[in-house]
C-alpha cells in the first residue's frame, strides 16, 4: 500500500472518532443538562382526572370521571412523574356527598387526601375549583323468574317429580322501569347432563338478555333437582261427561279408560284412582267424544291415556 493511501486511512479514521466522540460528549451534556433543569422546583399546571368505582348498580351517574386542573410546585421530576402516570385518582362511591338532586365531591376538605394519592404534601398542590358534582338517577328493581335451560337424560328407571329449586329462588335485576315492564323471566345457561341417577345439583351462570340494557345484582345461582327411582302404574278410570246435563240424554261406552303414569317408588302406596278425573267433550257435528285428562295427582308424571276417544249413542 502506497504512503499516501495509508495516509488518507488515518485521517479518515481520525475524522470518524472525532464525529463520535463529538456526538457522545453532545448527549452526555444534554442529559446533565436536563437532569440540572428537572431537579429544580416549578410551580406548574397539571390536570387531574377522579374516577369513581363501586357505584350501586341501581344508581347511574352521568359521568363517572371528572378532569381539574391544579397547580402542582414541586421538582421537574415530580411534575413530569405525575402528568404521564399519576394523574388519575380512584375514588369510592362513598366519598361522594349526597345532596337533594345530585352528588357532591368536596375539593377543599378532601384536599389531603388528593394529595397523598399524588405523594406530595398539602401545601404542594393548589386546586383550581372548590368541587365538582355528578347528576344522577335511580334505576327501578325488579325480581325475576329463573327458567332452566337444564337438558337431562335419566337413566332407565329414573326420573324426577319436582321442578329445579334455585337459591336465590328469583334475580333481581335493575334498569329502566319501561324495561322491566316486558320481562318476567331469565333463563340459565345451556347445560347437558346424561345418564342421571341421582339427585343433580351445582352452580350454573344466568343467561343475560341480549340488546337491553339491564343490570344483574346476582349472576350465578345454585340448583338442585331431587332424582329418584321411578315405576309405572295404571288404574281404570271412570269417563264423566264435560256436561252433566247431558247425562241423561247420552250414552257413552266404553264406561272407563285406562291411565298410565309413572311416580317414585317411595311415592307409589300413594296414588290412587280418586286423584284423576277423565272428561268426555260432546260436539253434535263429531260421531264420538274427545277424552281429557282434566285432574291428576301431584305426585306422578308422563300422565297417558291408553284410549283419547270413546263412543257414544243418544237415547230416545
Amino acid at each position: 500500500m502506497s504512503r499516501y493511501k495509508q495516509f488518507d486511512n488515518i485521517k479518515t479514521s481520525i475524522k470518524k472518532r472525532n464525529y463520535k466522540a463529538f456526538f457522545f460528549f453532545l448527549a452526555f451534556t444534554l442529559l446533565i443538562w436536563s437532569f440540572v433543569q428537572l431537579s429544580k422546583t416549578y410551580e406548574h399546571d397539571v390536570e387531574l382526572t377522579f374516577e369513581f368505582g363501586e357505584i350501586p348498580q341501581h344508581i347511574v351517574l352521568d359521568n363517572k370521571t371528572k378532569k381539574v386542573s391544579a397547580q402542582v410546585k414541586q421538582t421537574g421530576f415530580k411534575i413530569l412523574y405525575i402528568k404521564l402516570f399519576n394523574s388519575t385518582i380512584e375514588l369510592n362511591f362513598n366519598q361522594l356527598d349526597s345532596l337533594s338532586d345530585h352528588y357532591s365531591y368536596s375539593l377543599i376538605n378532601n384536599k389531603s387526601h388528593i394529595a397523598k394519592s399524588l405523594n406530595l404534601s398539602k401545601g404542594e398542590i393548589e386546586i383550581g375549583k372548590d368541587s365538582f358534582q355528578f347528576n344522577h338517577y335511580k334505576l327501578s328493581t325488579k325480581k325475576l323468574k329463573i327458567k332452566p335451560n337444564i337438558h337431562l337424560d335419566f337413566s332407565k328407571g329414573y326420573d324426577s317429580i319436582t321442578d329445579f329449586v334455585f337459591e336465590p329462588r328469583f334475580i333481581e335485576v335493575s334498569g329502566n322501569d319501561s324495561i322491566l315492564k316486558t320481562l318476567e323471566y331469565v333463563t340459565t345457561k345451556e347445560k347437558i347432563l346424561k345418564e342421571v341417577s341421582d339427585t343433580v345439583s351445582g352452580h350454573i351462570q344466568i343467561q343475560k338478555i341480549e340488546d337491553i340494557s339491564i343490570n344483574y345484582l346476582v349472576e350465578t345461582v345454585s340448583y338442585t333437582l331431587p332424582v329418584v327411582k321411578f315405576t309405572e302404574g295404571t288404574f281404570e278410570i271412570p269417563i264423566r261427561l264435560e256436561n252433566k246435563a247431558l247425562e241423561n240424554k247420552l250414552v257413552i261406552f266404553p264406561k272407563t279408560v285406562k291411565v298410565n303414569f309413572t311416580t317414585s317408588l317411595s311415592n307409589y302406596e300413594r296414588i290412587d284412582e280418586s286423584g284423576f278425573k277423565v272428561v268426555a267433550k260432546y260436539k253434535p257435528s263429531e260421531d264420538f267424544m274427545f277424552l281429557e285428562l282434566v285432574e291428576q295427582p301431584r305426585l306422578v308424571k308422563s300422565v297417558s291415556l291408553e284410549n283419547y276417544k270413546v263412543d257414544y249413542l243418544i237415547k230416545k
